[in-house]
Formats: C-alpha cells, structure tokens, sequence
C-alpha cells in the first residue's frame, strides 16, 4: 500500500513549506503539484490560466495529479485540487488528505494579488473572502485529517503537523 500525505488548504496556508519540512522530519520524498504542473506545460500557472480559463486549468491540474506516482511521499497540492473530484478521490488511494486549517484573517496578509499569484476562482469569485467560502466545504469534504493552524507560528505550525500524522501513522500501525 502507498503510504503519501496530500496537503490542501487555501493559498498561503503553507502547504509549500510545511510540507516540505514535514518530508524532512519522515525522510519522505517532497512533491509540489504546482511545480509539477508549470515543469509539465512549461508556462507558469497564471500564464496557463489565462491561456485556458479556469476550468481548462483545472483540466490540466487534474491530469497532473492523476499521473502522480509514488510511495511515502508528502505532496503539496495547489489550492484548487479540491475542484477536480477525479482527481482527489485518486490521491486519497495513495494516502491521507490533510487539511491545512487556517482562520481567514491569517490568510489576508500572507496571499497577496489573487491573480498574479496565478489563484483559480470558480463560479465568478472576486476577493480572498470569496475563494475561502467556496473552497472550505471542498476542503473539509475530501480531508481525513485536519490540521488547525490558526494564529500559530512556522515553528508551532511544523509541530502541530507532525503531531497529526504521527498520530495517524500510530492509528494505521495499531489496525
């Protein structure tokens, strides 16, 4: 059995860089769907976005995350996987989802311009506040683990993560 963690979470809620001090901490290989995808259509993702709109990149980043194969790994997804299902029900098979849980007043600072920073929104969203209401039901469905980080610092954050999944990986060994 694939033994992976999937990071998801909204923008700036440290997927990137959680995750790969997560991979350090396991000795497991670290993986950034985001990279995948720019290092696979050679364009970078707001560049694919606007060529494509927003469901033709959701297409793209789809068929990224479906070719993804490995074994204990951390894998840091864009913040809008959770809008291809195929696509996230197949990264549940080779692990567990976890859900980087941020209040929304930690989010503002850390994003920056939504569309520079290459942010897909669906359904005509217009602001931070809007992306965060849509996606957070999406998030909540498809974790197996949620991970609070509310208001907490790198160094906090870092530990609340491993705690969660060593948690876990003392869960699976004990079934």
């Amino acid at each position: 059995m694939t033994q992976n963690f999937i990071l998801i979470g909204m923008p700036g809620s440290g997927k990137s860089t959680l995750g790969q001090t997560l991979a350090d901490e396991l000795s497991y290989h670290f993986i950034d769907t985001d990279d995948v995808i720019m290092d696979t259509y050679h364009h970078t993702l707001m560049q694919l976005i606007q060529a494509h709109g927003t469901e033709g990149f959701i297409e793209r980043e789809g068929k990224v995350l479906m070719s993804i194969h490995t074994n204990h790994a951390i894998i840091s997804t864009g913040g809008s996987a959770i809008y291809h299902d195929e696509a996230m029900q197949y990264l549940k098979k080779t692990g567990a989802v976890i859900y980087l849980k941020h209040a929304y007043s930690d989010l503002t600072a850390r994003v920056g311009n939504m569309v520079t920073r290459g942010v897909v929104c669906r359904g005509g969203c217009q602001t931070l506040m809007d992306l965060y209401q849509e996606r957070c039901p999406l998030y909540e469905k498809y974790a197996d683990i949620t991970v609070d980080l509310t208001r907490c610092s790198v160094q906090e954050c870092n530990r609340r993560l491993l705690r969660a999944v060593k948690v876990y990986l003392d869960q699976q060994s004990k079934s």
